[in-house]
């Protein structure tokens, strides 16, 4: 890895962001997410004070890009992209089932909750692979897939309870974040990944009434 890294994730459960120097860790900072995706540029200012950095020492930036959190994948992202152009660096985008699939170890089958008895998931075989299986599929159709294929069922501790089976990673590893996005010369620009029709909605409750 050349340079340092500043790895950002506000797709699961935590907002977090952490400065790596040669693949280790020199400053981190989170919090839960909670709706506050946009917290995301204090932790990032809060580890490059801890790492004893600037955003001008950067080499790189590795994000989470999805399936995830709608607001937060979208956050992330155009922090991501916005800090790289100011500072004339590149930004990698790295799925979250990739990073969860790393943590878990290969051969894995990493998921995410879709809800209504469904999954975002993907097998990884092995780091430098693509996905043999990416979709949003039924809870009961991971578990069939795993077991064909000897894999490990890895994610948020939502999913495994869903499944009833599984390793509960509720974090992400910003390590195995760096690590994909450093296997990766040429760069995958970040772009939000759903791996289904986007549902939200904008949000009216607080709209003000016309006159």
């Amino acid at each position: 890895m050349t340079g340092p890294v500043l790895a950002l994730d506000t797709a699961l459960e935590r907002c977090q962001a952490a400065v790596l120097v040669d693949g280790v860790v020199r400053g981190t900072s989170s919090a839960d997410a909670r709706g506050d995706a946009e917290a995301i540029a204090a932790h990032s200012a809060a580890a490059l004070a801890q790492a004893g950095l600037k955003a001008g020492d950067l080499a790189r930036i590795a994000v989470t890009v999805g399936p995830g959190s709608f607001t937060g994948v979208r956050v992330g992202i155009a922090y991501a992209k916005g800090l790289a152009f100011a500072c004339s660096i590149p930004a990698v985008g790295v799925s979250t089932l990739e990073v969860l699939a790393r943590q878990a170890g290969f051969p894995a089958l990493a998921v995410i909750d879709a809800r209504h008895g469904a999954m975002f998931g993907a097998l990884y075989t092995t780091a430098s692979a693509p996905p043999q299986f990416e979709a949003r599929v039924a809870a009961s159709t991971c578990v069939e897939l795993a077991a064909a294929k000897g894999a490990t069922i890895a994610g948020p501790a939502s999913a495994i309870a869903v499944l009833g089976t599984g390793t509960p990673l509720q974090t992400l590893d910003l390590q195995h974040l760096a690590a994909a996005a450093a296997g990766d010369p040429a760069g995958r620009s970040p772009r939000a990944r759903y791996l289904a029709e986007v549902d939200a909605a904008p949000q009216t409750h607080k709209a003000l009434a016309r006159a």
